[in-house]
């Protein structure tokens, strides 16, 4: 800061003051931030994980489903060291694989599956009628 000649020492005081408590201010702000967003992206990463889990995703899609609760767990335990941009970047990757997850168990058939069966006795059908009556004659 400038000083004038005309300036009194409160002024100078009172300037220096508020440029203290502006600075103190920034300060904190900044230091907020980082438990606030990785703790709301690990909330998100649990939501996704626990639809994941209802939609039986450890058995239709393993390995988005097993990735997502590793990386929830290494999410959390950074969280827990403190190291907030760690934590907030396992958490999101840790929803995208729970969103995978859920999306492929919900989609995609795996074999046994109830569409799967139907897709095959659809083709059978289809293979039936195709084929005609079978020889006759004998």
């Amino acid at each position: 800061m400038f000083i004038s000649r005309n300036s009194s020492p409160a002024s100078n005081a009172s300037r220096r003051l508020v440029g203290a408590g502006v600075l103190a201010i920034l300060l904190l702000g900044m230091v907020g931030c980082g438990p606030v967003q990785s703790t709301s992206r690990i909330s998100d990463a649990k939501v996704a994980f626990e639809r994941a889990r209802v939609a039986e995703a450890h058995n239709k899609a393993p390995f988005e489903y097993y990735s997502a609760q590793y990386y929830l767990h290494k999410a959390n335990e950074e969280w827990g060291y403190s190291d907030f941009e760690a934590a907030y970047d396992y958490a999101t990757r840790a929803e995208e694989d729970a969103r995978e997850a859920t999306i492929k168990a919900k989609e995609d058939p795996w074999p046994g599956s109830p569409v799967d069966e139907a897709r095959q006795r659809e083709a059978l059908e289809k293979a039936d009628m195709k084929a005609g009556p079978g020889p006759t004659g004998f």
